[in-house]
């Protein structure tokens, strides 16, 4: 029996799942430690990202489980994590579009704020704080490096990562870069 990260599919599943948690792990930083609260768009792209994980571990506990030539197809848990890791991409993209005024976003994504306050009651002054506060505008950029926000570090580093599990396995065999 080859060890587990002799196989093709368990090293792909390995990297991609490594990459999404990093990037999980890259907002929740943001988020919790730092003070970004983020949008609607920036929940849908950690589901993504949440997803790739899982499947990353199912594929992994699938080939330790029943080794080669049983169980999964070796293409299946790299295919799944490629569609999940472009979906992924085109979230971001597609999010960055909606920073940059190009198209709009949902109707989820405008910013709500808290609502119209109206004239304060005298018994309860403090009522206005049970009305629920609106997300954050999916339009409004909450930080940015080397001027690519993180929708768009997201998006560039999915497609990145589909293209580096799409290497990992099914790149010919004896393949070697600079070969001709």
């Amino acid at each position: 029996m080859k060890p587990l990260l002799q196989h093709t599919d368990a090293r792909a599943a390995l990297f991609a799942g490594a990459l999404s948690l990093a990037l999980l792990c890259g907002a929740w930083i943001f988020q919790y430690g730092l003070g970004y609260a983020p949008c609607i768009m920036c929940y849908w792209q950690r589901y993504a990202h949440m997803a790739v994980v899982a499947v990353a571990i199912a594929v992994i506990l699938a080939r330790a489980a029943f080794g080669s030539g049983k169980g999964l197809p070796t293409w299946l848990g790299p295919v799944l994590l490629i569609v999940l890791l472009l979906g992924s991409a085109a979230l971001g993209a597609f999010h960055v579009g909606v920073e940059f005024g190009w198209w709009e976003g949902p109707k989820a994504c405008a910013a709500g704020g808290i609502g119209d306050l109206g004239p304060i009651d005298p018994n309860d002054p403090l009522a206005f704080l049970d009305q629920p506060i609106g997300p954050v505008a999916c339009s409004d950029v909450a930080w940015s490096f080397l001027g690519i926000s993180m929708a768009g570090w997201n998006a560039l580093l999915s497609l990145l990562g589909a293209i580096g599990t799409w290497r990992l396995n099914f790149r010919p065999a004896g393949f070697r870069p600079g070969s001709a």
